[in-house]
C-alpha cells in the first residue's frame, strides 16, 4: 500500500479461491467515529475482544462458473459472500469506475430454508472507484418476481454509500494505517410490508480489501437510525 488515502480498482483486490478469516461479534458496543487521530484521521482500536472469544466466519470468494444462478447475472464477474460460510452470494461487476452488486442468490438451488434469488433491474453501486473520502453514489434499484427463502417478493432499494472517515484500524492480528470507512445506508420499501432501513459502515484498506464492519440492527423506515448507532447487531474483524 502507497498510503495515499485513495483506493484504486488495482488496489482492490478481488482473487477468487481467497478466504478471509472473520471474528464475528453480535449485539456488540461500537464507537463509530472512535478516537481523534492525526488531522482529519480517526482511530478505531477494534483489539478487544480477544478473538477466541468470538465464533470465527470464513468469507471465500467465489467464480461465477457453475454457480446455478449464473444464467439470471450474465454481466458478473465473481460470486462475493454477502454472509460468513457462503450459504449466501452476491453476484458483483468489477470494473475501474467501481464494484457493483447485481443482486444476490442463495449458494444452494434448493437449500433447507428456501432458495433466494433476488435481481436488481439496476446494478448497486458498493465502491465508487476511487475511494476516498467524500466519494459518494446513490442507486435505487427494484426486484420484481424474487425470492427470498421461497417467498415470492417485490421490493425498492435505495442504497446511499459514502466514503466519511479515513484513518488507522487496530486489529487482534493487524495495524492499518490508512483504511477508509465506508457508510452504506440502505433503505428497503416492499411491495407489501414494512418498509426497513439500515447502515453499515465498511472499512477498506488498500490491498486487503474489507478488514472490519459494523452493522446497525433493522429499524423502521421513517424511525431514527443514526450513523453513529451505539450498539451493532454485527461487528466483523479480519483476523489471521
Amino acid at each position: 500500500p502507497n498510503l495515499d488515502g485513495r483506493i484504486d480498482a488495482a488496489e482492490l483486490p478481488f482473487v477468487v479461491g481467497a478466504t478471509a478469516r472473520v471474528r464475528v461479534g453480535l449485539d456488540r458496543a461500537v464507537d463509530v467515529d472512535s478516537a481523534a487521530g492525526r488531522g482529519s484521521a480517526r482511530v478505531w482500536d477494534l483489539s478487544r475482544p480477544e478473538p477466541d472469544d468470538e465464533p470465527l466466519g470464513l468469507l471465500t470468494l467465489e467464480d461465477m462458473a457453475g454457480q446455478w444462478f449464473a444464467g439470471s447475472f450474465p454481466d458478473a464477474d465473481v460470486a462475493g459472500p454477502l454472509a460468513p460460510g457462503n450459504a449466501l452470494l452476491g453476484p458483483l461487476a468489477l470494473d475501474e469506475d467501481g464494484v457493483t452488486l447485481l443482486g444476490s442468490a442463495s449458494a444452494e438451488e434448493a437449500p433447507e430454508g428456501g432458495r433466494t434469488l433476488l435481481a436488481y433491474d439496476t446494478p448497486v453501486t458498493l465502491y465508487p472507484l476511487p475511494l476516498e473520502v467524500g466519494s459518494s453514489v446513490e442507486t435505487v434499484a427494484r426486484v420484481l418476481g424474487g425470492q427470498l427463502q421461497g417467498v415470492p417478493v417485490a421490493f425498492e432499494d435505495t442504497t446511499t454509500v459514502d466514503v466519511t472517515a479515513h484513518g488507522e484500524v487496530i486489529l487482534p492480528d493487524l495495524v492499518l494505517q490508512d483504511a477508509l470507512r465506508v457508510t452504506v445506508r440502505l433503505s428497503r420499501v416492499p411491495v407489501a410490508g414494512i418498509a426497513v432501513q439500515q447502515v453499515t459502515h465498511i472499512f477498506v484498506n488498500e490491498c486487503l480489501g474489507e478488514v472490519a464492519r459494523f452493522t446497525s440492527p433493522v429499524g423502521a423506515l421513517g424511525e431514527e437510525l443514526p450513523d453513529d448507532f451505539p450498539v451493532a447487531a454485527s461487528v466483523w474483524r479480519l483476523g489471521l
